[in-house]
């Protein structure tokens, strides 16, 4: 890979971690829960869809861990870390199988990685509500992607040509 390819890539993951922050910090609260409604999911989606795993856990894992710290909720940082970086690895990784596929396998990590998450940390009587949440968040974002993947794929002259895959 050249200097100006490299250039290129690092700067495109950049702003991919940028939009998965800010999206996630547009969120909405649950009342009576320390948790959130948000666009986040449907960028990580995206990016893994139309750029391939390694932008997808990239920007999922850093940007989702961000926007905790930024939100307030440092606790969760790590695991987010982990849990949106494996969640943008799968959906990258299971996209040229189909993106539905993609989608729901993506969901599955997100789903388990928080729902066992906040068993561990609130007690197993927060889980079902985490379930539930998750559920809808995972949801939103695979409809948000499902209808601005193709539309930037159509419109962004490099992901027409699939160089960065």
């Amino acid at each position: 890979m050249t200097s100006p390819n490299v250039a290129r890539t690092v700067a495109l993951g950049a702003v991919c971690t940028a939009l998965v922050t800010v999206a996630t910090m547009l969120s909405v609260p649950v009342p009576g829960f320390r948790l959130y409604f948000n666009l986040g999911e449907g960028v990580i989606y995206t990016v893994a869809l139309l750029l391939g795993r390694r932008f997808g856990a990239a920007a999922g894992g850093l940007g989702a861990a961000l926007a905790d710290l930024l939100l307030g909720y440092a606790l969760w940082a790590p695991l987010t870390l982990i849990i949106k970086g494996a969640e943008g690895f799968v959906v990258g990784t299971l996209a040229p199988k189909g993106r539905l596929k993609a989608l729901l396998g993506g969901a599955v990590v997100m789903i388990t990685g928080y729902t066992l998450s906040a068993g561990v940390l609130y007690g197993w009587a927060a889980a079902p509500v985490e379930l539930g949440t998750d559920i809808l968040q995972t949801g939103a974002g695979a409809a948000f992607a499902l209808i601005l993947a193709p539309v930037l794929a159509r419109r962004v002259p490099f992901l027409q040509k699939g160089s960065l895959q």
